[in-house]
């Protein structure tokens, strides 16, 4: 009984690490049930983790013929920005949107009669991927309003030349707290025979060791 438990544990191990991978960007009747393509896990889901302005992050406000008011503005650590005739604003958790309306609204209280604000987020620095294994510069990286896992791995500098490039894993935790991971064909991507795949905030990126 003693020399089974280790099989059966082992087994049951592999058999969770197996469900709860996924092989992107698979075409026809190669597609696992249940699974996405790149397209649609990185498209769908940006809003959602991608649209709260954080400390760090810069942004790109734009007031309508107004060239003194518009420009790049860096969250401060506390979550503020310095705004002109405003003074200070707390964007830290707003989104686009709201800081846009936020900033029309007090515009309107006696210096503009009717400003036109648009917001833009450049760098999301509040937000990170990590990079790890066969990369020049593994580290952590700010990410992108729309980032793909090949930009990802140029901020780390490329590949190294041990680097699997068919056996890519990112992995992700969901909203429920459980990791997947997406198993993303680097060389298939490049040579266009399948999507290229995003990133989430958070998403770690690893890249393995090819076997000679």
């Amino acid at each position: 009984m003693n020399k089974i438990l280790p099989f059966f544990l082992f087994f049951f191990s592999l058999s969770l690490f197996v469900s709860c991978t996924i092989r992107v960007g698979e075409n026809g009747s190669d597609r696992q049930a249940g699974s996405q393509t790149a397209s649609e896990i990185g498209e769908d889901d940006e809003e959602d983790h991608l649209s709260f302005i954080g400390a760090g992050d810069k942004i790109n406000i734009q007031v309508y013929n107004e060239k003194e008011l518009s420009g790049v503005y860096q969250v401060s650590p506390e979550g503020y920005i310095t705004f002109p005739f405003i003074g200070e604003i707390k964007v830290d958790g707003l989104n686009i949107f709201t800081l846009a309306t936020k900033i029309s609204s007090k515009l309107k209280e006696g210096y503009l009669k009717e400003p036109n604000v648009t917001v833009l987020v450049e760098e999301f620095v509040s937000k990170r991927i990590f990079v790890l294994g066969e990369v020049k510069k593994a580290g952590s990286f700010p990410i992108r309003r729309r980032m793909s896992v090949i930009e990802a791995i140029s901020l780390a500098g490329g590949f190294t030349n041990l680097a699997d490039l068919s056996n890519v894993v990112v992995t992700r935790k969901g909203g429920d707290g459980r990791e997947k991971r997406f198993v993303v064909d680097i060389k298939s991507i490049v040579n266009g025979t399948k999507e290229n795949f995003y990133l989430d905030a958070g998403d770690i990126v690893f890249v393995g060791e090819r076997f000679f």
